[in-house]
């Protein structure tokens, strides 16, 4: 019996296209919070950016594991917690004040960068949310930092990861990356989720589209890619079901009689 189902955000409930969630995913999270089983948000974003849109400021998730695993936490209290090493943040402090590129900073309640560009700009606006305020980034030689995403070449990302000594890289657009710490992501999240809440493996199911999805779908003992998803998602997922404009979600659900 499923007791639990970890959902991808961006492509996975939230339509890339209309920048909204489907009327068919709200139903269907809605019934499964009438059945009684968790529902828990595994997403690369920080909760202010997930909280900007409307759907979620109506239904809340069991549970939120955000920053691709790097803070997980519920209503009550922290279920995980691992910022990224001080000496990797500042070597990456160092390395924009020699060579300077647009930054975000995440900590736990907030987000920041130094400088926008029309890249930036434009990245924004394809994730819907707002853009991050503009603050002095030494604070973070002081504050907690989860995770960062720097805004630069592959040139200037190999120079990067020399300078560091304990960070992952996944890079998701052209010109854009998140750092996390080396042992982070979301399936360590995942983990750490399941046995606050005592899941077994069996017991859980996932959605995702992307490849940062793949530790996601290997964690669940039902690992399902959205029709939309990267070929490498869906080579690995035991299921791919529709994309999310064609009601991917109710209908994998609905397939493996999730919902009733």
């Amino acid at each position: 019996m499923i007791r639990a189902i970890f959902f991808d955000f961006d492509g996975t409930i939230l339509s890339h296209t209309t920048k909204r969630v489907p009327d068919s995913a709200i139903y269907a999270l809605n019934l499964l919070k009438k059945q009684g089983i968790l529902t828990i948000v595994a997403t690369g974003r920080h909760i202010t950016e997930i909280q900007e849109f409307d759907f979620c400021k109506n239904f809340k998730f069991d549970a939120y594991i955000t920053l691709n695993g790097q803070y997980c936490f519920n209503e009550t209290e922290t279920i995980y917690s691992n910022p990224v090493s001080k000496n990797d943040v500042d070597a990456i402090l160092d390395h924009i004040q020699e060579d300077p590129y647009p930054c975000v900073f995440v900590e736990k309640d907030r987000q920041y960068m130094n400088f926008y560009t029309d890249s930036v700009i434009e990245e924004y606006k394809k994730l819907g949310t707002s853009l991050p305020t503009l603050e002095n980034i030494e604070r973070a030689r002081i504050q907690p930092i989860y995770q960062l995403s720097p805004y630069l070449s592959e040139k200037q990302e190999k120079e990067l990861f020399t300078r560091c000594h304990d960070i992952k890289i996944d890079r998701w657009t052209d010109y854009v990356i998140d750092v996390l710490p080396a042992i982070g992501g979301k399936d360590i999240g995942i983990q750490k989720v399941m046995e606050y809440y005592d899941l077994k493996h069996n017991e859980t199911m996932g959605f995702g589209d992307a490849t940062n999805d793949i530790p996601l779908l290997k964690s669940v003992g039902i690992g399902v890619c959205m029709g939309n998803g990267k070929e490498e998602v869906k080579q690995i997922a035991d299921y791919v079901t529709d994309s999310v404009d064609e009601d991917g979600l109710y209908n994998a659900l609905e397939k493996y009689q999730i919902i009733k």
